[in-house]
């Protein structure tokens, strides 16, 4: 209730209401107070309120409403102008911009109205001696609206070539119009030219670059810079999220998530602002916001996803889907764009929405590197524009079944993707079964007998307990098509499978010796032979320890033997068939070494063995690579490089490393490609100077490994990669949007990750300035490490949030943080965090007036570092050299009287050297001194510089003026004498403060 507010009560309510979030809270309290300074009669009040009113309209959904509150404005103005002072004057004629806006969003306001308050805006400007540039810009939108193109060019000519005065919008957000208005006309490579200096930080507003970073997303995709529009869009959001004026922006992100294979991300955003949904104050507004929706939704229909779940709650009264909200949406849209069209007497609007509607996405998928549900399956690459060809040669089952036969026997991993478009072929072409399975006699035997066995691994994989019906039936047809050597291979799959399903130890062996013994029945001359029997042998040494390990019934007591004979096992393999690769070159088996060299590692690696286990690696890379298949060469490199960083070898670790993402470039499977980029990411982040290949490997980590279902696990620890490596240059916003989309994820993977996390959350929330949200993550963290052994990441936490609560201004808060932490780091023997953390409350209790609570802190932290040894002098030299300088702040603030008790003037100048206060002047003088002289002797310079300069100050305060200018006269001659870089970078601020000292 505003009805007893004094007046200097309503000023105080507007400015609070001024600096309260946009929305119906701010405007129905505005509403309020314009109704309370009515009641007082002040008419210079009721202007305040009003202003105050329309503003808060103009930032809402709720736009339309200014035209009232205005038009009283209007009628004061012409009643009394003079009544209106300078400040009042240039926000009356600013406030004429947002009303031809406002009007233009209202399809209930007939265009002769708006053209009337057009003529009315221009020929109020000229009278009060204004540019008529935002008149111009003002027509050139009224011009669209009308479907006017010749008359928008000649306005948006006339706009930009009229003097910029006072009265001409921020340049922010006359360049995001100015982009907008040509990427309308198909021209993105000027739109993003001119919105440049609002992009990249140069120029900003309230509401900018929030705009103009959503209008640049479709442009930077279609002109293909990429990297730039996820940046954008990770930004953007971050700015428009939950702001109710931004509604259009958020459809824009939206729309972009759509368009960009993101489309779960899409629906996160809409979920977010489902509540708008319902609403209906902008008109114009709510068309642009809904068309983002509707894009998105079209395209989730497209996806076969009609029947989802749209957003949590209802809208319209009811639970929606995706097909029941697009229903719904698609008759407001309709019905909002014919209302602007029976005004505008065109249907510029209606165009406009069917045009936008029908955009196809520009991309397969741009990964955006934060967690977001997956909707559909990842194409084979990422960020790769989408090509569509009209009339792409025609395949046929037998042709491409030549190729997958050559893909299959080099082990290429892309074999299988020609097998699944083979199936499909089959499938579409009407030659299979309704499951599809291959339909009797409609396909050569061998093709059938291929497309079954394909058909049974996938049914492996996928955990179908058909799989191994499936395989019995596939060796029985490539016996028939007479093919031994994959029916032996097939027989062999059979074993695996019954292992995998748990058939007892017996049969496995039993299914192992029938496949080794098929295998040793080929013929002398087949091919495959060798390849056949050394697979069998191998499969059996794993198989063996398996066994073995099962029978044991998982004893730990035979654990270290199983695996020593395990071990023993893979040797005497790599030893014959190292022999029998030498005998036959073109055997083909130098891949199953490898498999067996890589095993031979990761035991040695258990066993403590690095060196050994290093050396596997190596052998398992030179055997890929000497059988001609790089990409089996990518698992053992990248476990090598993990290695060889653990061995103090990075050079070489990071070498490997990039080995392994180059070899494994043909790979294929989600799982392999997303952990051998998070390896080398992992590595490069170790080192310095390399975050944005951190970045870039992070990015395509994370997404390769959400394709493999692995958003949670290695996925969320690939953002965290990408968030340190953006927040460590200078991305932090989009940092902090990868971080917290992942940060759920991270907490459950123990309690080093979650505090890893955390920290680095701190971190980026406090270079963007959240100092509140900084010091809760570090209050977790710290509470997270405060039971552990090691309590230095407790310290550290503790006093990270101090600081960040400090800067946050929780004074109470702060204190009690720093003395945690102060209270730690005396604990664990380090006392320079705990002399540390001690000043800083000193000077927080000082800043609040308790100066003996303050001086009895530097007297205790200058009592912390007692002792011998460099670093303790410098905390000794800091406390002396800060006591003083804390004593002549509390001089400065004690007392802001003019006059002094006695009714004399206060020293503050030159004057008398007696009295209590000078004492204190001198006492600081004297601390200053001591902590020069101590760093001193450590070789510090630009410390002693500001030690002394700070004496000299209290020296002329005291009057001593000569002795002050001598003090610095003599630090300029020993600092010039310096040839340093930090000498000849203080000398400048030394002979100004000598100047000033002298005058």
């Amino acid at each position: 209730m505003t009805a007893d507010l004094s007046t200097e009560a309503i000023y105080d309510a507007l400015r609070e209401n001024y600096h309260a979030p946009n929305g119906p809270v701010r405007n129905a309290r505005g509403e309020e107070l314009v109704a309370a300074a009515e009641r007082t009669g002040d008419p210079g009040l009721l202007r305040r309120a009003l202003f105050g009113l329309v503003e808060a309209y103009e930032y809402s959904s709720e736009r339309a409403k200014m035209l009232v509150p205005f038009a009283r404005l209007l009628q004061e103005w012409d009643r009394d102008p003079s009544g209106f002072h300078a400040g009042d004057t240039h926000t009356f004629h600013w406030i004429f911009k947002w009303v031809s806006s406002g009007m233009l969003s209202q399809p209930e306001i007939p265009l002769a109205t708006i053209e009337h308050w057009l003529a009315e805006m221009a020929r109020r400007y000229r009278t009060a001696g204004f540019s008529e540039r935002p008149v111009r810009q003002a027509e050139a939108e009224v011009a669209e609206e009308h479907g006017d193109p010749e008359r928008a060019a000649g306005a948006f000519t006339a706009w930009l070539a009229a003097e910029r005065d006072r009265m001409a919008n921020c340049r922010a957000c006359e360049l995001n119009d100015e982009g907008t208005y040509r990427m309308r006309r198909g021209d993105d490579a000027k739109a993003l030219e001119t919105w440049e200096p609002v992009l990249t930080g140069g120029l900003s507003c309230a509401e900018e670059p929030h705009r103009t970073l959503a209008e640049s997303l479709l442009p930077l995709v279609r002109t293909g810079r990429l990297d730039e529009a996820r940046s954008h869009h990770l930004k953007g959001y971050r700015l428009a999220r939950g702001n109710e004026s931004l509604l259009p922006s958020i459809g824009l992100h939206i729309e972009f998530c759509a368009l960009t294979g993101n489309e779960g991300r899409g629906l996160e955003i809409l979920a977010e602002h489902a509540t708008h949904l319902d609403t209906h104050g902008d008109p114009r507004a709510r068309l642009r916001f809904i068309g983002g929706v509707l894009t998105l939704l079209r395209r989730l229909t497209e996806l076969g996803l009609a029947d989802q779940r749209a957003v949590p709650g209802e809208v319209a009264g009811e639970r929606r889907t995706v097909g029941g909200l697009r229903a719904l949406l698609d008759e407001d849209a309709a019905g909002l764009a014919a209302r602007f069209d029976a005004r505008n007497g065109n249907d510029v609007v209606s165009a406009g929405l069917a045009r936008r509607l029908a955009r196809r996405p520009l991309v397969d998928a741009l990964p955006l590197g934060i967690s977001a549900p997956r909707l559909r399956p990842a194409p084979a690459k990422p960020a790769v524009r989408a090509v569509r060809e009209d009339a792409a040669p025609a395949e046929t089952a037998e042709h491409l079944a030549e190729e997958a036969r050559a893909l299959r026997f080099r082990g290429h991993p892309r074999a299988e993707a020609v097998w699944d478009r083979i199936a499909a072929l089959v499938a579409r072409d009407g030659a299979a079964g309704p499951d599809g399975a291959p339909a009797g006699g409609a396909l050569p035997p061998l093709l059938a007998a291929e497309l079954l066995e394909h058909r049974a691994v996938r049914a492996g994989r996928a955990g179908d307990a058909e799989a191994r019906g499936l395989l019995d039936e596939t060796v029985a047809a490539y016996r028939a098509a007479g093919d031994a050597g994959r029916a032996a291979f097939c027989e062999l799959r059979v074993t695996i499978a019954a292992a995998q399903g748990g058939a007892p130890p017996e049969e496995i062996r039993g299914l192992l010796a029938t496949a080794a013994g098929s295998a040793e029945a080929l013929a002398p001359e087949d091919p495959v032979r060798t390849r056949r029997i050394a697979t069998v042998a191998l499969t059996g040494v794993r198989l063996g320890a398996l066994l073995r390990h099962q029978e044991s019934g998982h004893d730990p007591a035979t654990a270290e033997a199983d695996q020593r004979r395990f071990g023993t096992e893979l040797a005497e393999f790599v030893t014959a068939y190292t022999a029998r690769a030498a005998e036959e070159p073109d055997a083909g088996i130098g891949d199953l070494l490898a498999e067996a060299e890589n095993q031979r590692a990761g035991l040695a690696w258990d066993a403590g063995d690095l060196e050994r286990a290093e050396s596997h690696f190596a052998a398992a890379v030179r055997h890929a690579l000497d059988e001609g298949r790089p990409w089996s060469a990518a698992e053992p490199l990248a476990r090598r490089a993990t290695l060889l960083q653990a061995l103090g070898r990075p050079e070489e670790a990071e070498a490997a490393a990039r080995s392994a993402v180059e070899h494994g470039a043909e790979l294929v499977d989600p799982d392999q490609l997303g952990r051998i980029r998070l390896t080398l990411a992992d590595l490069l982040h170790q080192g310095y100077g390399k975050e944005a290949e951190v970045a870039e490997y992070a990015l395509e980590a994370a997404h390769w490994l959400d394709a493999a279902g692995e958003s949670a696990g290695a996925g969320a620890y690939a953002r965290l990669l990408l968030a340190q490596a953006y927040g460590e240059t200078g991305r932090a916003a989009e940092a902090a949007e990868v971080l917290e989309s992942a940060l759920p994820d991270l907490l459950r993977q123990g309690e080093g990750q979650a505090v890893r996390a955390r920290d680095a959350l701190g971190s980026i929330l406090r270079r963007l300035g959240d100092q509140r949200g900084a010091a809760e993550q570090y209050l977790r963290a710290a509470e997270a490490t405060q039971g552990w052994e090691d309590q230095r990441p407790h310290a550290r936490s503790a006093t990270l949030a101090a600081e960040c609560l400090a800067g946050a201004g929780l004074h109470d808060e702060a204190v009690a943080a720093f003395h945690r932490a102060a209270e730690v780091w005396q604990r664990l023997g380090e006392p320079v965090g705990a002399v540390r953390a001690l000043r800083s409350v000193a000077w927080l209790e000082a800043r609040e007036g308790n100066a003996e609570a303050a001086k009895e802190l530097m007297a205790r932290a200058l009592t912390t570092v007692e002792g011998d040894g460099g670093e303790l002098l410098l905390e000794r030299a800091r406390c002396w050299y800060q006591t003083g300088e804390l004593l002549l702040e509390l001089l400065d603030t004690e007392d802001d009287d003019e006059y002094a008790e006695d009714g004399e003037e206060a020293v503050d100048g030159e004057g008398a050297a007696d009295g209590e206060e000078a004492e204190v002047r001198r006492e600081a003088v004297r601390l200053l001194e001591k902590g020069a002289a101590a760093l001193a002797t450590l070789g510090e310079v630009s410390e002693r510089v500001g030690c002394l300069v700070r004496a000299a100050w209290a020296e002329k305060a005291l009057g001593l003026r000569a002795e002050a200018v001598r003090r610095v006269s003599a630090l300029i001659e020993e600092v010039s004498a310096l040839d340093t870089d930090e000498a000849r970078e203080t000398l400048p601020g030394l002979r100004n403060t000598l100047k000033h000292l002298e005058s």
